[in-house]
């Protein structure tokens, strides 16, 4: 199993929300390397400072967060790979064609899984209904 964690799997992963205690359970019942994305890095470290900003946490929390993040980088659980651009904007072109026909998918979503796909991953960890729908009709798992 090659999982990929997008923005919302971290977030939930290193902050406390809604969807926390799902990936803290993947996580014990796997334990093993992530890969993601500098897009779903970035896009995680900045929903944290959003959090904090609209207080849903506090600072402590945020830096706590993100300390953890870079953490797990450097521990390897995280793995960053990296995805050229003259392969990834093509795939996600690609997917954005193939299935913007009758469901829309937004723009991140379309990255997350071109990226994934890309990596080779299997699993896509991700709270997000619309990505897991369409990484699940890449064939990538989706089990959250």
């Amino acid at each position: 199993m090659k999982p990929f964690a997008d923005a919302s799997f971290l977030v939930s992963f290193f902050a406390t929300d809604e969807h926390s205690k799902k990936a803290e359970r993947w996580w014990r019942n796997n334990r093993q390397p992530m890969r993601t994305s500098r897009l779903a890095l970035f896009e995680a470290e900045n929903t944290i400072r959003r959090m904090r900003v609209a207080q849903k946490i506090t600072a402590d929390e945020e830096h706590h967060a993100l300390e953890s993040m870079r953490r797990g980088l450097l521990e390897g659980f995280i793995e960053l790979w990296e995805v050229p651009v003259r392969r990834l904007y093509p795939d996600a072109r690609r997917l954005s064609l193939h299935h913007n026909k009758i469901k829309s998918y937004g723009a991140m979503d379309i990255l997350h899984v071109a990226s994934a796909l890309d990596m080779r991953c299997d699993l896509l960890l991700t709270f997000d209904d619309a990505q897991s729908e369409l990484a699940r009709a890449e064939g990538l798992k989706a089990p959250l």
